[in-house]
């Protein structure tokens, strides 16, 4: 966003227009304007309001650019996800062909868990950074209230396999990954790992979207 330029004589026309003013007839037209006045920002006020709002655009593209890698001690599964803990990516070794089912999950797990933690250490790391700007900031109780309601939720998500599904996942309000299972017996054995890959995603991906759809439900009933 361009930044609006303050002329160098702006307070000698904020003077000047409290001259005007001052010169109209009383009543509301002199009372409104006088009161726009004297609500007009300073110089300083101005520059100041300026650099946070740069500070509030630097904090944000750092935020929302980020992504967050997760892997497992075997390094069977390495993931991404976005800054918002969606699903950005995913892989599986092809050593997969090697391991059950229940490893390889375990591992999807593993890997989620890695890369949700790095994901919150650079949400409260952004925070510290920003703490003055947010100190500035009004608290919107009715947002953190919901914020804290749908962290408690027990209400889950799956991807609600059908039975030509390998596998299934399940997700909080929030979309992290809270279980995982493949459906078909020797499933990282006999499918190969690029496939099995494609269909972790997909099931991981699908209970997400219908998170992301009973929120902006929930949203929408709670704005009206």
């Amino acid at each position: 966003m361009d930044r609006i330029a303050i002329p160098e004589d702006y307070e000698d026309r904020l003077r000047a227009a409290h001259t005007a003013a001052a010169r109209l007839p009383e009543g509301p037209v002199r009372d409104s304007a006088l009161r726009a006045l004297e609500g007009a920002p300073t110089r300083e006020r101005f520059d100041d309001a300026a650099q946070a709002a740069a500070t509030a655009g630097r904090l944000a593209a750092q935020l929302t650019s980020a992504g967050f890698d997760g892997t497992d001690a075997g390094r069977v599964v390495w993931l991404r996800l976005d800054y918002t803990g969606r699903l950005g990516s995913l892989a599986l070794s092809p050593t997969v062909d090697r391991m059950s089912g229940r490893a390889v999950a375990k591992a999807v797990q593993t890997a989620w868990d890695a890369a949700e933690a790095a994901r919150a250490e650079h949400v409260m790391r952004t925070e510290r950074e920003g703490a003055d700007l947010l100190a500035r900031c009004r608290p919107d109780v009715r947002s953190a209230d919901l914020r804290e309601w749908i962290e408690r939720s027990p209400e889950r998500f799956t991807s609600e396999a059908t039975d030509d599904d390998l596998c299934e996942a399940e997700v909080t309000f929030a979309g992290r990954l809270t279980a995982f299972r493949f459906l078909v017996p020797n499933a990282t054995i006999d499918t190969d790992h690029e496939e099995l890959s494609a269909a972790v995603s997909a099931a991981i991906g699908l209970a997400q979207r219908r998170a992301s759809d009973r929120l902006a439900a929930l949203f929408q009933a709670t704005a009206r």
